[in-house]
């Protein structure tokens, strides 16, 4: 639903972010926030009147903020919609959805919503997938490469360990106290678990101030984290190791969130789809409710989609959502990607532009967006590191100096494959080559953007 006060709370987290303006730091109450985005009086009895109308069960229905979710059968959304929901197979990713190309909604219900999704909505959440080792390797992408004896002991910039990474950036006597106020939260999605005996053995090997290290697990919408798993945990485990090694001592909570949607295939079966049920949505409302002493100081996330994929309304709607993490005091850390300027560099507006893209969340502008380098004394960038301009958030005034500098001296390089007025990423850099990390008893070796949001915690 729409707010009145979603400006203001825009405007208060760029007042409470900024060092040098009066208000840094005086973070937001949870129901402070609430009160300023609550939605015009009786809004809410509209949408849900015209829901109960469209015989959609009360039961069925949950309010966050403003947020509502319901359920409801397809016939049911093509009338409520007017519209018609087909399923659209893409023969690249074999990945078959059923959406919408377009919907409308009654003239009393259309001044109070931004979106409806999913509908229209075919981005498809994942995790960063670096194109640089496994290509070289003939390896399938995303695919780690085992680490030798050799490899545990190489010089800092052969590998990266964590003993290299507080040497390179000054933390190496670094720790943190145990307050709970120092929680740093970690996202966990799509089947991704973070196994303790894996950090264990990680901490005993590369940790010399701390052996007893372990991680939280809180899970949301039902989200599991079993230690049994045969399946592949490479994300989760770079994840929560290098958070648990670098921030000593400070409480490591990993949110896992359930998140792959059960829909119908063609022959009428019910199968597991990997379009995901909104599980950003699903990590997010259960953080704004939290109270405020248990929200974490740190959110991590090393996940994203294509902008492009993902319908404005909504992407705006989601990136409120991270502001209002912002104005309690959150600071949210996403990794920018691993396909350079974008995998495939054509617009999906029917055109056929050739279009850079980036990533989102990381393109929304209350995130941090990091992207990867390599190398040492120099760093230079990462081959394989995405960034670029939003083509849905406006430039911030914190971008404009390094922004324009940037631009001044590309000049007309690339012009018209990017928005130069958008929302620019990455916001920062490190190091993202050639991580040693532990999984399934097994000592791997493996690169891209989804380590440096752990880094810059």
């Amino acid at each position: 639903m729409k707010s009145p006060g979603t400006a203001a709370l825009e405007q208060t987290v760029l007042e409470v972010s900024s060092p040098h303006h009066p208000r840094y730091g005086k973070h937001m109450k949870r129901d402070e926030v609430a009160d300023l985005l609550q939605p015009e009086p009786n809004v809410l009895d509209i949408i849900l009147s015209w829901l109960y109308s469209n015989k959609v069960s009360e039961n069925s229905i949950d309010v966050h903020g403003n947020w509502v979710s319901f359920e409801a059968t397809v016939s049911q959304a093509e009338a409520m919609f007017h519209t018609q929901f087909s399923y659209h197979h893409n023969s690249a990713s074999q990945r078959t959805l059923i959406r919408t190309l377009e919907y409308s909604v009654p003239c009393k219900i259309r001044p109070h919503i931004h979106s409806v999704q999913p509908t229209t909505k075919f981005g498809k959440m994942e995790a960063p997938q670096n194109t640089d080792l496994s290509k070289r390797a003939g390896l399938p992408l995303d695919q780690p490469i085992g680490a030798t004896a050799e490899d545990l002991v190489a010089e800092c910039g052969i590998v990266m360990r964590p003993d290299c990474i507080r040497d390179l950036y000054g933390l190496y006597s670094t720790t943190a106290s145990p307050d709970p106020a120092n929680r740093l939260g970690v996202s966990g999605f799509l089947d991704q678990y973070a196994r303790h005996a894996d950090l264990t053995h990680f901490i005993h090997r590369f940790s010399s101030t701390a052996s007893n290290l372990d991680f939280n697990v809180v899970s949301v919408n039902g989200g599991m984290n079993p230690q049994k798993s045969s399946a592949s945990s490479t994300e989760a485990s770079l994840d929560v190791q290098y958070a648990a090694a670098l921030a000593h001592n400070a409480p490591v909570t990993f949110y896992t969130t359930a998140g792959r949607a059960r829909s119908k295939s063609p022959a009428g079966q019910l199968v597991v789809d990997d379009s995901q049920n909104e599980p950003f949505l699903d990590q997010l409302h259960y953080l704004i409710n939290l109270p405020d002493d248990e929200l974490p100081a740190v959110l991590t996330t090393s996940y994203g989609e294509i902008e492009q994929s993902v319908p404005a309304a909504y992407a705006r709607s989601v990136c409120n959502l991270f502001a209002q993490l912002g104005a309690r005091g959150v600071s949210v850390i996403f990794s920018s990607g691993d396909s350079g300027v974008g995998e495939s560099c054509l617009s999906n507006d029917g055109k056929n532009r050739t279009r850079f893209q980036t990533i989102f969340p990381a393109s929304c502008p209350f995130v941090t967006a990091v992207g990867g380098v390599e190398g040492m004394h120099p760093e230079v960038a990462i081959d394989f590191s995405s960034g670029g301009f939003s083509d849905i958030f406006g430039r911030p005034e914190y971008q404009d100096q390094a922004v324009d500098n940037y631009l001044d001296h590309l000049g007309s390089q690339w012009a018209g494959y990017y928005n130069p007025r958008g929302r620019a990423t990455p916001d920062v850099a490190a190091q993202a080559k050639n991580f040693i990390i532990r999984d399934h008893d097994t000592w791997l070796k493996i690169s891209g953007t989804r380590f440096v949001p752990i880094l810059r915690f």
